[in-house]
């Protein structure tokens, strides 16, 4: 004798508990609670009970859109990843051009020029006690030694405050007598 399936309507009830839905998907109540929340399965009029073919078909549904990479939670954190991977690529690829057409600096370049700079600032301002002694003949050495004082207290200030700004290269025991 050959067995006969009956049709599903007939072996499925209309309607179960979370309960029963959570033994069905082989979940925990909450998951299906969660589930509820989001709308994926099918609540019945009656209070505390779903409809449970609707809720098996939305939920392997479901199952398929997130295994196949469809859904909504998916494709957005796929598509955040990708749109950040993309503008990170874009933004390397413009520093590249714009290193290529010389329209930019190494911080080395930017920083090498910088201590040239100091370095001409420090030497034109050392030598302002002997420009001054030379140019006024009647100061004494005393006078001279406290112009140096002077200026050494003034670039030593400014290195202070150049260093406590976060600049590079200010300490302020590289100024010599």
């Amino acid at each position: 004798m050959a067995r006969q399936s009956k049709p599903a309507g007939d072996w499925i009830p209309d309607y179960c508990s979370k309960a029963d839905l959570a033994v069905l998907f082989g979940v925990s109540i909450r998951t299906i609670s969660d589930l509820d929340q989001r709308g994926l399965i099918s609540r019945a009029e009656k209070r505390g009970l779903y409809l449970t073919k609707p809720s098996i078909e939305a939920y392997i549904g479901s199952l398929r859109k997130t295994a196949a990479g469809r859904t909504e939670e998916t494709k957005s954190k796929l598509t955040d990843e990708r749109l950040a991977t993309e503008r990170v690529t874009r933004q390397i690829s413009e520093m590249k051009l714009a290193e290529l057409r010389g329209e930019t600096l190494t911080l080395d370049e930017v920083s090498e020029a910088w201590a040239k700079i100091a370095s001409f600032m420090k030497t034109a301002v050392l030598a302002l006690p002997s420009k001054a002694r030379a140019q006024i003949p009647h100061l004494t050495a005393h006078d001279a030694e406290t112009l140096k004082s002077l200026v050494k207290d003034v670039l030593n200030d400014l290195a202070d405050e150049i260093e406590d700004a976060g600049g590079v290269g200010a300490s302020p025991d590289k100024i010599k007598s």
